[in-house]
């Protein structure tokens, strides 16, 4: 019994320096946050991060990781199982992939930033993401040709390339500052309406 508690003890502090790291990795950038700062920001000795953590690259691990899992969650709860139409289901999932990028500035560096590729675990990560987002797509481009919805002759080549173009609109998006997340959405769907219909009249 004692031990369970201090396990849980244990799990809870750990998941308070995730947590604050996050904010700290947010503010300052990966390759400038120092274990000072995290120590400061989490009210904690030095010394008593080590103990939970071996470096700064475990901790923004541990942030990553964290900031993907909250990701996958929403889209499972919003896009996956939720039962619209499929062409519903890609704008929201659209939606809130650009809107959580644009607010979880880590897990986005992670994918995006080529000095953090550097690091063994983000190579993992980017690979994971890429395929768990050609399978969420894949299965709904299969939906959308079984439902006579999308006019698709290879799911698995059309997912590769939505997710390709994804990528590519990311960068835009969430760099261009006129760009928050209030019109976020109008400017999706303009898009989307060109991926749906084109721009022949």
């Amino acid at each position: 019994m004692i031990k369970e508690h201090i396990v849980k003890k244990q799990k809870v502090i750990r998941n308070k320096i995730v947590s604050i790291s996050s904010g700290v990795f947010s503010r300052f950038g990966f390759k400038k946050a120092t274990m000072e700062d995290i120590a400061l920001a989490s009210g904690m000795g030095k010394s008593s991060i080590y103990y939970y953590f071996q470096s700064k690259e475990e901790i923004f691990e541990a942030v990553v990781k964290k900031e993907a899992h909250e990701l996958s969650l929403e889209l499972e709860k919003k896009v996956i199982n939720v039962n619209d139409n499929p062409k519903e289901k890609i704008r929201n999932y659209v939606l809130i992939r650009m809107r959580y990028l644009k607010e979880m500035v880590n897990f986005y560096e992670a994918l995006k930033n080529d000095y953090l590729g550097n690091l063994a675990f983000t190579e993992r990560i980017r690979k994971k993401y890429d395929k768990e987002e050609q399978q969420i797509i894949k299965k709904i481009l299969e939906e959308g040709v079984n439902q006579g919805i999308f006019k698709v002759r290879n799911t698995k080549f059309a997912s590769i390339a939505l997710v390709t173009f994804l990528k590519g609109l990311e960068s835009s998006l969430i760099i261009d500052e006129d760009i928050n997340l209030k019109n976020l959405e109008e400017t999706l769907d303009e898009i989307l309406q060109i991926i749906f219909y084109g721009m022949v009249k």
